[in-house]
């Protein structure tokens, strides 16, 4: 295998069996599936970043108006 494409890859697999395409393929199949939630995950924790910093906004502006404990 000179060259890394997905013909030559393809054609080594299925010269190996079929469980062999099979894990090519599952694997090619979860690879695919876990960068779609990657991308879900990351825009969760950046809306959960920005609530954050308007929670710590909002507590810090009721502490300011609360009467100071002595």
């Amino acid at each position: 295998m000179d060259t890394f494409d997905m013909a030559n890859i393809t054609n080594y697999f299925l010269a190996q069996g079929p469980f062999a395409v099979l894990f090519v393929w599952l694997f090619w199949y979860q690879l695919k599936n876990s960068e779609g939630r990657e991308i879900k995950y990351q825009d969760l924790l950046q809306a959960m970043t920005e609530k954050y910093d308007d929670i710590t906004k909002e507590l810090k502006e009721v502490k300011e108006r609360l009467p100071v404990k002595r």
